[in-house]
C-alpha cells in the first residue's frame, strides 16, 4: 500500500496548483498597484477601467479555469494509482484462500468503486473552488470577494484611496495586499460563514479521500476473500483520541460499532473506544485529517503487525515528547507546531510575492527576514524533537528570494 509520505507527496501536486493560482493573483494585482501609484486620480481612474478587463484580468480568469480542470484529472489518476497499489497488497490474501485474483485492468467492480469515490472527491473539490474567495477587512468588517472579482475589487480600493487621500496610497495598498496574502484563497461556507485556507482544505479533502478509497477497497477485498475483521494502521505520532485504537484488530461488526462511537472489544478481548480530541470533537478513524486506515484480515490467522509491547513503546515515546523553547510537547503536538510554522512561512512568502510585484522593498525585506527566522526555528524544532521535516509544505509557487535594491 502507498505510505503516508507518498500520499502526501501526491496531494502536494494539487496543492501546488492552488498556490500557482494564489501567486498569479498576487503578482497581477501587485503590478497594477505599482502602475497606478505614480498617476493622478483622474489618470488612475482611466487606467483602471482598462485594467479591469485587460490582459491581467483575463490571465487570472484563465488560471482559475486551468487549475480546476487540471486538478479534476489529477484526482482520478491519483486514485487509480492507489487502487492498483492496494489491490496488489491484498493479493496475498486471495492466494491464501485460493481465490481467483482479477487485476485492476479487468476488474470492473473495482473500477466502478474508484470512479464513484474519485467523483465524490472531485465534486467536493469543485464545490470548494466555486465557493472560493478572498477575505479583506473594511471598516472593521470582513468582506468576502469571489476570486473572479478580487482583481476589480482591489483596483476599486486603489482608486478610492487615491481620491480620499486620508492615508498614503502605499500604506492602504500594503494593508490590502497583506490581507490577501495572510488569508490566502479561502473556501467559504456561506451558510455558516466559516472559512479556511483553500490549500489546507484541498490537502485534507484529498488525503481523506485517499484513505476513504483504501478503506472501501479493503472492505470489498475482505468480502471477496472472506475476511472477518480489520486491523487499524499505526503511525508514530497518534493524536490522543486515536492512540488507544491503532494497531488493534476488531471483528467487522465491532469495527462498525467503534466507528459509530461505541465502546467495544478488540480481538484480544480488551474494551476500547475512540476518544475525544482536546477540542472536544469526535473523529471516526480515517476522517477529519486522521492518518489511520484499515486492512481487512482473517482473525486468528493474520497476527497483528505490531505487538502490544511495540504499541506501548510508540505511545510512551509520543507522550515523553520533547521540550522546545521552554515548553513540553508530545510528539503529536510537535507535528501540530510544525504545521503552524509551515503555514506562517507560506503566508510570508505570499506577502513577499505581492510586495515584490508592487516594488515595496521595505515589505520584501521584512518578509524575507521573517522567513529566515521561521525556517531556522523549524529546523531547530525538527532537530530537537526528532520529527521528520516536511519542508516542502513551506514552498510556494513563484516565491524566490530577491536582492533588495540599494
Amino acid at each position: 500500500m502507498l505510505s503516508d509520505k507518498v500520499r502526501e507527496r501526491l496531494a502536494e501536486t494539487l496543492v501546488d496548483r492552488i498556490e500557482e493560482l494564489n501567486t498569479t493573483i498576487l503578482e497581477e494585482i501587485g503590478k497594477s498597484i505599482k502602475t497606478i501609484g505614480g498617476l493622478t486620480t483622474s489618470q488612475a481612474y482611466q487606467l483602471i477601467q482598462q485594467l479591469k478587463y485587460g490582459a491581467s484580468y483575463r490571465k487570472i480568469i484563465k488560471k482559475l479555469a486551468e487549475v480546476s480542470n487540471l486538478n479534476e484529472r489529477q484526482i482520478k489518476e491519483i486514485f487509480e494509482a492507489i487502487a492498483k497499489q492496494d489491490q496488489n497488497f491484498a493479493k496475498q490474501f486471495y492466494q491464501y484462500r485460493d481465490i481467483d485474483f482479477i487485476p485492476y485492468e479487468r476488474n470492473d467492480r473495482l473500477k466502478r468503486q474508484v470512479n464513484a469515490i474519485s467523483k465524490l472527491t472531485v465534486d467536493t473539490f469543485t464545490n470548494m473552488m466555486n465557493s472560493s474567495a478572498f477575505i479583506t477587512i473594511e471598516n472593521g468588517k470582513q468582506v468576502v470577494t469571489p476570486l473572479s472579482r478580487i482583481y476589480q475589487h482591489i483596483l476599486d480600493r486603489a482608486i478610492l484611496s487615491l481620491s480620499q487621500g486620508r492615508e498614503s496610497y502605499g500604506t492602504i495598498m500594503r494593508k490590502a495586499m497583506r490581507e490577501l496574502a495572510d488569508n490566502g484563497i479561502r473556501t467559504i461556507d456561506y451558510a455558516s460563514g466559516t472559512h479556511r485556507r483553500l490549500d489546507s482544505a484541498v490537502r485534507m479533502n484529498l488525503l481523506d479521500g485517499m484513505r476513504n478509497l483504501s478503506n472501501e477497497m479493503q472492505k470489498s477485498f475482505g468480502e471477496e476473500f472472506g475476511a472477518d475483521g480489520v486491523e487499524v494502521s499505526v503511525h508514530s505520532y497518534p493524536a490522543e483520541d486515536h492512540a488507544d485504537i491503532q494497531g488493534r484488530q476488531f471483528t467487522n461488526e465491532n469495527w462498525e460499532k467503534l466507528q459509530a462511537g461505541e465502546r467495544v472489544k478488540d480481538y484480544s478481548g480488551t474494551y476500547r473506544q475512540i476518544g475525544h480530541s482536546k477540542s472536544g470533537g469526535y473523529r471516526p478513524i480515517s476522517e477529519y485529517n486522521c492518518y489511520h486506515g484499515i486492512t481487512s484480515v482473517i482473525l486468528g490467522v493474520n497476527k497483528p503487525i505490531y505487538s502490544e509491547s511495540q504499541l506501548n513503546d510508540i505511545q510512551n515515546q509520543n507522550e515523553k515528547g520533547f521540550k522546545f523553547e521552554g515548553k513540553q510537547y508530545t510528539l503529536y503536538e510537535g507535528t501540530q507546531l510544525q504545521r503552524q510554522i509551515e503555514t506562517k512561512v507560506r503566508t510570508l512568502k505570499d506577502r513577499q510575492i505581492g510586495a515584490k510585484a508592487r516594488g515595496d522593498w521595505d515589505e520584501v525585506r521584512k518578509c524575507q527576514l521573517g522567513i529566515t527566522q521561521l525556517t531556522h526555528k523549524y529546523k531547530e524544532l525538527c532537530d530537537v524533537s526528532g520529527l521528520p521535516s516536511k519542508a516542502t509544505r513551506m514552498s510556494v509557487s513563484g516565491y524566490k528570494r530577491t536582492k533588495i535594491p540599494a
